[in-house]
């Protein structure tokens, strides 16, 4: 018999308050594969950290963001989120790759260029992923530092 994860469905409107439902939200958009090319997957959060219909992937992504790519996220990401007097829209990013969960430089790269999108277009970073073979996990501030050697 084979050993399948499963997963739980989530869908818009589903509250995700916390880190942990972030992250099952990350799990969920991964579903377990092996990344080919990397890609970026966004979803967009509304009032109260409910999920919006506002799900996407970008496949074969360069190893490192070019500017004008970055530039028209942020644009998409500000024209999808709620328009106001509604709060302000948070987003949950995840970037997959081929590869072992070790963070690499291009890694902290695609982070630092998508955290400035999405705070240029006024929206909240609720959650930064890395997704490879080995799994999904966070992609924090901390690892979003370089490496200093010995």
């Amino acid at each position: 018999m084979d050993d399948m994860t499963t997963f739980t469905p989530i869908q818009p409107g589903d509250l995700l308050p916390d880190d942990e439902s972030l992250l099952a939200l990350a799990e969920f958009l991964h579903h377990g594969v092996r990344p080919r090319m990397r890609s970026l997957w966004f979803a967009l959060l509304g009032p109260r950290r409910r999920l919006l219909p506002v799900i996407a992937q970008f496949e074969e992504l360069p190893a490192e963001p070019g500017v004008p790519f970055v530039a028209q996220l942020g644009r998409i990401w500000a024209d999808a989120a709620p328009p106001a007097p509604a709060p302000p829209a948070s987003i949950v990013l995840m970037l997959e790759r081929p590869g072992a969960e070790a963070v690499q430089d291009s890694d902290r790269v695609w982070r630092a260029a998508l955290h400035a999108a999405a705070a240029e277009s006024g929206i909240e970073v609720a959650g930064f992923f890395l997704a490879t073979a080995d799994g999904v996990r966070p992609l924090t501030p901390d690892d979003a530092r370089p490496r200093r050697g010995r």
